[in-house]
């Protein structure tokens, strides 16, 4: 028991050291939340050894920076991985531009309106009527380099899909691991709390028995 402050203290170490270094292989659920989970259930009892320790009780405050940094650490991954979440789902759902659209009919001469056909083809796949030269309107036909630029598009758009899922798993990891590391840390420290008090209570009696 008494050795497992500093066990605490290598597993953070371990984590800091495999997010750095090999975030990959860290980041796989297999490894990160056996560590994970390990480490929030030492980190409270770490934190309970040293605080109970009359030469050492100062060190307590590194076991409670340490769960601080944590803290700080997963709610800015939440947030950043939010973010980028939202930003990727603005521009996949990002519909056709009402300016461009507009130029379809007001453009300034039907070549205009016609390359405006063409863009909202190339990164829409939507071929649209455009107003021509005699105020009519003529369907636009894409050729082969609009095909090619709209595949272009859509595959990278379906790359924007896969981010946008990975963004969203990191922000469910993160939270996952917040919520862990929280309520771990604050039921075993209430546990080691009332552990604590009723062995004094039985110590109490204990004495008091042998007076008698």
């Amino acid at each position: 028991m008494t050795k497992i402050p500093g066990i605490t203290l290598l597993i953070w170490g371990t984590l800091l050291f495999g997010h750095c270094f090999f975030p990959e292989l860290f980041k796989q659920d297999a490894i990160q939340f056996p560590l994970a989970l390990l480490f929030s259930i030492f980190l409270p009892i770490s934190f309970w050894q040293v605080a109970k320790s009359k030469k050492r009780k100062y060190l307590a405050l590194i076991f409670v920076g340490i769960f601080v940094v944590n803290i700080s650490f997963l709610a800015v991954v939440m947030r950043s991985s939010l973010g980028m979440q939202q930003q990727v789902a603005e521009r996949i759902h990002r519909g056709i531009d009402q300016n461009i659209a507009e130029y379809l009919v007001h453009g300034a001469d039907s070549n205009k309106r016609r390359v405006a056909a063409r863009l909202i083809y190339q990164h829409y796949g939507v071929a649209l009527p455009f107003k021509n030269s005699s105020a009519s309107y003529s369907l636009y036909v894409p050729s082969q380099v609009d095909k090619k630029k709209f595949q272009e598009k859509f595959f990278a758009n379906n790359d924007r899909i896969m981010q946008q899922s990975k963004f969203a798993a990191s922000f469910s990891t993160a939270l996952v691991l917040l919520l862990l590391h929280v309520g771990l840390f604050i039921a075993l420290l209430v546990f080691l709390v009332l552990y604590d008090e009723d062995d004094k209570s039985e110590n109490e009696q204990d004495v008091e028995s042998v007076q008698a």
